[in-house]
């Protein structure tokens, strides 16, 4: 039943939002770029979700919800940060000829942690994927997380000029399962919930200076399939399965929520 509720209050507050850009957009009133307004806050479901279920949703509370852990092996962190950005390089070896200046990449990693995309994970990574691990062994609660997470999105290719235009949406579901793997991991392993939101930052800023996306596409638009994205989705699965099998010392997972 909780897992019901979150879903229920998720999706009717990203999708009102997305679904209202979705009308004044196909009827010429607002385009893409001026409604990331409405995207920004429809982003923000699955975190409001997450925290209206708390038992306690007092400001301590929220906060210890989103900076608790054991931020002792961090260092996970950087061991997925580096393998989805060499993941992301390693098929074109190229930046995206219209990316942000390199110098601005610490706001925009902010940015995407906060705002764009990292907020999610207080959703995510720190109600769903644990609850539904209450129900079927981890690895089947993350490709089902990515199932969700995946079609969460579908709105977007509903907008005329949105970035998810350009790539078939197969393509954009595999992409977010395989990332649902390492940010799994990095919870079970830390339990912090902080983690997880700058990790998801980190790999939407690489994103939008790295030019992977194209090579991606390719996959299911009938083109010549890149191997390297092909080999580099399956190294950042089996590696992050690995981690989780290896290392036996997995937090237990707090019950937070109702």
């Amino acid at each position: 039943m909780k897992i019901l509720k979150f879903l229920i209050i998720t999706f009717a507050i990203s999708w009102s939002c997305l679904g209202l850009l979705v009308v004044l957009n196909n009827i010429g009133v607002i385009t893409y770029t001026a409604g990331l307004p409405l995207i920004m806050i429809g982003a923000f479901g699955p975190g409001i979700a997450a925290i209206l279920l708390q038992k306690d949703r007092s400001p301590s509370a929220i906060v210890r919800f989103i900076f608790s852990g054991d931020y002792k092996p961090w260092p996970y962190l950087l061991l997925f940060g580096a393998l989805l950005g060499a993941a992301f390089w390693f098929p074109t070896q190229e930046l995206t000829p219209h990316g942000p200046p390199l110098l601005a990449f610490p706001i925009v990693l902010l940015v995407q942690t906060l705002f764009t995309g990292g907020q999610e994970e207080l959703g995510w990574q720190g109600f769903l994927r644990p609850s539904l691990e209450q129900h079927m062994p981890f690895p089947l609660a993350v490709v089902l997380l990515g199932v969700i997470w995946a079609v969460w999105h579908l709105p977007l290719w509903l907008i005329a000029g949105s970035p998810q235009e350009n790539i078939h949406f197969g393509v954009y579901a595999v992409m977010v399962l395989v990332f649902s793997f390492p940010l799994s991991v990095l919870h079970k392993k830390t339990n912090s919930v902080f983690l997880c939101c700058l990790l998801h930052g980190l790999v939407n800023t690489l994103s939008a200076y790295l030019a992977f996306g194209a090579q991606w596409a390719l996959i299911l638009n009938g083109s010549v399939v890149n191997r390297g994205v092909i080999v580099g989705a399956i190294v950042v699965v089996a590696v992050s399965l690995l981690v989780w099998q290896l290392d036996k010392s997995n937090i237990q997972i707090k019950e937070c929520v109702a």
